[in-house]
């Protein structure tokens, strides 16, 4: 007897791109409204200034995946970390400015701002990185991208799973 495909396996069939355009109408409005969501949220927690929460994010970015410790893979450990404070391959601010769009002035600037908060460390080199502050400090700004992840992750289950062949099949 054949072995009928998984739910999962039908959705993982179909590429990310041609899903989403497919589905556009179903994702669509749930992305727009929890992205709304969001960086109204980000924007209360960062003063009303978005720039500041860009560069900030540029740092943590462009510090990470192949250079993050296993610290900074888990949540819980991202957002308590332990004693060890530089985690990631710091950025300079020439390379923030480059990547974010962001002028190099109003980059320095806002990681003067980001350092009195000490949301990020600036080393003797002028490498920046984050702190594990920022993390603890920002816990609640992580929950709320949790949150946004989560109304997106359900927008596409429900738009696999309603227009799905297989609907009904354990996964």
């Amino acid at each position: 007897m054949k072995k009928q495909p998984t739910r999962r396996a039908a959705l993982d069939d179909e590429k990310p791109e041609a899903f989403v355009r497919k589905h556009f109408g179903t994702v669509w409005p749930v992305h727009l409204a929890a992205f709304i969501r969001l960086l109204t949220q980000l924007r209360a927690r960062f003063d009303g200034d978005l720039d500041l929460l860009l560069v900030l994010a540029v740092i943590g970015d462009r510090t990470r995946p192949e250079n993050w410790s296993p610290e900074l893979l888990n949540y819980q450990k991202m957002t308590h970390p332990g004693e060890r404070e530089h985690l990631q391959q710091p950025i300079n601010i020439q390379s923030v400015a480059d990547y974010s769009g962001i002028a190099r002035e109003t980059v320095r600037r806002k990681v003067t701002l980001l350092q009195e908060k000490g949301w990020i460390i600036r080393d003797a080199d002028g490498r920046l990185s984050v702190s594990r502050t920022a993390a603890s400090d920002l816990e609640d700004a992580t929950g709320d991208s949790i949150a946004y992840l989560a109304a997106l992750l359900k927008a596409f289950e429900e738009a696999g799973i309603r227009n799905n062949p297989y609907d009904g099949i354990a996964t």
